[in-house]
C-alpha cells in the first residue's frame, strides 16, 4: 500500500522527533559488558579471599601477599591437561585481578600503558619477557623485548604463559635457559606495583575487598558483596557500553528489515559500506579520508543503477557527545559531495535519535534535518513508516508491499496483483524483479489457477503492516479535545500529533482488508503488537 507523503518544516520534524524519541535503549547493568565484568571481579575476589585470610586485617595485604595470592590460587586452578586451555584460563584469571586493581586504585589500563618500560627502567629490570612459539610438539619460550606500549591484556597473556609454562615442563624449552618461574614473578610483582603505587592503593584494595567478603558471607547476603561493586563498575564500563549504543541501533533496523522480507547481504549490508577515499585538507595537510556509511540500500541488486540508493547514518546519541557529533556534521556535506561523484542519483537519509539529540545535541540535530540534500530522516520507531516511504519512492518492491496487494484484492489472481502495484505506482520491471524474489524466498506463493496466496506463517506481520499501512494514510493531526479524550492511536511519519480514532481505524481494516477475515481477537493482538514495536501510541 502507498505511503502518503509528508511536506514538513524543520521545526515540525523536531515536533516529531520529540514526540517519537528512543532516549536511551539499554542501561549499562543489562549489558554484556557490565555483566561479564562485574562477574569475573567478584569471582577474582572470591577467588582471592581463602589465600589472604579472608582479607580479615589490613596486614593480609601487601604487595608479596598478593603476588603469593595469585601464584598458589592459579595452581588451584589450572587443569595440567591441555596447555591452551590452561593458559586461556589463566589468562582470564589475570585479566580479571587486573581489573580488580584498576578499579580499587582508580587507575586506568589507558593512563598506564606507557609507563611499564619506565617502570622496569627505573627498578633495573631489562625489559625482556619470556615469549612463546609452538615448535611441532615442544613448546618453545624465547626473551622478547617488550613493546613500549604495554596493555594488562598482553601482560595478562603473557604472564599466563609463562606461569601455565612452569607446569608443562615434558613439553617446554627455553632458548636460551632460563627459568620461567623466576620472570613470572618479577614481572607480576612489577605490573602489580605499577598499578598499586604506594600503601594508600593496597588499603584501598583491601578496604573494598573485606567490605565484598563480609557483605556476601552476611545472611541472606548473596548479592550484597556484589551492590558494592556495582556503581565503580558501572563508571568504568560506561565509556565503552555508550560507544556501542549505535551498533545497537543498527542491529535493530536489521531486524526489521529482515521482517519485512528484505535479505542479508543483498538488499542491505550486514558491514559499513566504504564508498572510496576522498582527499581532504585537513590542518594543511592533504589527506585521505575514508568515506562510508552505514546502510545502503538496495545493497547488491543487480542492474539497479541508475535507480537511486539510499545511503544512511545511524547516529545514536544517550548524551553530551558533541566532539563526536560536531565532527560527523562538519563532514556531512563533504561526504555527500564525494558519493555523488560516484553514485549520482544516491538519496541521503539519517538514522537520529537518542536524549542528547533531544537537549545537548539540538542545534546538530536541526542541522542535519535542514540540509538541502537530506532525503528525509527516521527514529528507531519510526523505521516501519519513513524507510519504507522511501524504499516506495525511489521504486524499491518489498515482500511486505507484494502480500499487502494480495490481502486488499479479493481475487489474489496475477493480474489484480500486478495492477495493484502498478497502481501504487511501482514499474513492471521492478515488480517482475520483487515478484521473483519474493516466490524464490518463500514469502508469498502461486497455484496452477495463477492465484497469488501469502504462506500461513508470514501472514500475521503482513496483516499488522497493513494495519499500520492504513492507520497511517487515513490518520490527521489531532486537536486538542481528540489527545484528551484517549480513543485514539499515535503515529509517527506525519508530524507531531497525527493520529486516528482506533474504533475507525477497525472499520477501515475490515474494509480494506478484503482477502481475509480478520477476527478480533487478531485484530486485538495486531494493535498490542504494533504498540509493543513502539510504532503505535494510545492517547
Amino acid at each position: 500500500m502507498r505511503l502518503k507523503a509528508e511536506n514538513l518544516t524543520t521545526q515540525e520534524k523536531l515536533q516529531e522527533f520529540d514526540q517519537w524519541l528512543t532516549a536511551k535503549l539499554d542501561k549499562i547493568k543489562d549489558s554484556d559488558k557490565f555483566n561479564s565484568e562485574i562477574t569475573s571481579l567478584c569471582n577474582c575476589i572470591s577467588t582471592l579471599a581463602p589465600y589472604l585470610n579472608m582479607f580479615s586485617e589490613p596486614a593480609t595485604c601487601s604487595i608479596n601477599t598478593l603476588i603469593s595470592a595469585v601464584t598458589d590460587a592459579s595452581l588451584e586452578i589450572i587443569s595440567r591437561t591441555d596447555f591452551g586451555s590452561d593458559e586461556n584460563t589463566i589468562c582470564n584469571f589475570y585479566d580479571s585481578f587486573f581489573n580488580l586493581l584498576f578499579l580499587t586504585s582508580g587507575a586506568t589500563d589507558n593512563n598506564l600503558k606507557n609507563h611499564f618500560l619506565i617502570k622496569l627502567r627505573e627498578d633495573g629490570i631489562a625489559a625482556q619477557i619470556p615469549k612463546r612459539s609452538e615448535i611441532k610438539k615442544q613448546i618453545l619460550f624465547k626473551l622478547s623485548d617488550i613493546p613500549s606500549t604495554t596493555k594488562s591484556d598482553y601482560i595478562s597473556r603473557t604472564l599466563a604463559s609463562c606461569y601455565v609454562g612452569t607446569q608443562y615442563p615434558e613439553a617446554v624449552k627455553t632458548e636460551p635457559f632460563f627459568d620461567l618461574e623466576v620472570y613470572f614473578k618479577i614481572f607480576l610483582e612489577e605490573y602489580t606495583k605499577l598499578i598499586l603505587e604506594d600503601e594508600e592503593d593496597l588499603l584501598q584494595f583491601w578496604a573494598i575487598c573485606h567490605s565484598f567478603i563480609q557483605l556476601s558471607n552476611r545472611p541472606n547476603g548473596h548479592n550484597l558483596g556484589k551492590y558494592l561493586l556495582n556503581s565503580c563498575t558501572i563508571f568504568k564500563v560506561r565509556g565503552s557500553v555508550s560507544a556501542s549504543g549505535g551498533h545497537i541501533t543498527e542491529a535493530i533496523l536489521r531486524e526489521k528489515l529482515s521482517k519485512i522480507g528484505l535479505r542479508a547481504d543483498v538488499d542491505f549490508n550486514t558491514n559499513d559500506v566504504k564508498i572510496g577515499n576522498d582527499e581532504i585538507i585537513e590542518d594543511g595537510k592533504r589527506k585521505k579520508k575514508t568515506r562510508a556509511y552505514d546502510f545502503v540500500i538496495p545493497y547488491r541488486i543487480e542492474n539497479w543503477e541508475p535507480k537511486p540508493k539510499l545511503f544512511i547514518q545511524s547516529q545514536f546519541y544517550t548524551g553530551d557527545s558533541g566532539s563526536v557529533s560536531h565532527k560527523v556534521i562538519d563532514q556531512t556535506q563533504s561526504s555527500r559531495s564525494f558519493t555523488l561523484t560516484k553514485y549520482p542519483n544516491a538519496k541521503f537519509i539519517e538514522y537520529l535519535d537518542g536524549a542528547g539529540y533531544y537537549a545537548s545535541l539540538r542545534g546538530d540535530l536541526e542541522h542535519m534535518l535542514s540540509f538541502d540534500n537530506t532525503e528525509s530522516f527516521f527514529q528507531v520507531k519510526s523505521i516501519l513508516i519513513r524507510l519504507r516511504r522511501e524504499f516506495q519512492k525511489i521504486d524499491f518492491l518489498t515482500a511486505i508491499e507484494i502480500q499487502h496487494a494480495i490481502l486488499t484484492n479479493l481475487s489474489s489472481s496475477y493480474e489484480s496483483v500486478i495492477n495493484s502495484l502498478q497502481n501504487d505506482g511501482y514499474s513492471s520491471i521492478e515488480i517482475e524483479r520483487a515478484i521473483k524474489i519474493s516466490l524464490e524466498n518463500g514469502l508469498i506463493t502461486i497455484n496452477d489457477k495463477n492465484i497469488f496466496s501469502i504462506p500461513s506463517h508470514h501472514i500475521p506481520i503482513a496483516r499488522r503492516l497493513l494495519i499500520l499501512d492504513i492507520a497511517s494514510n487515513s490518520s490527521s493531526r489531532l486537536t486538542s479535545t481528540e489527545k484528551s479524550s484517549q480513543k485514539f492511536i499515535l503515529i509517527p511519519g506525519f508530524g507531531a500529533d497525527f493520529g486516528i480514532r482506533e474504533s475507525l481505524l477497525s472499520n477501515l481494516v475490515c474494509d480494506i482488508c478484503k482477502n481475509t477475515n480478520i477476527q478480533s481477537t487478531e485484530f486485538i493482538e495486531d494493535i498490542e503488537w504494533l504498540l509493543d514495536e513502539g510504532v503505535f501510541k494510545r492517547y
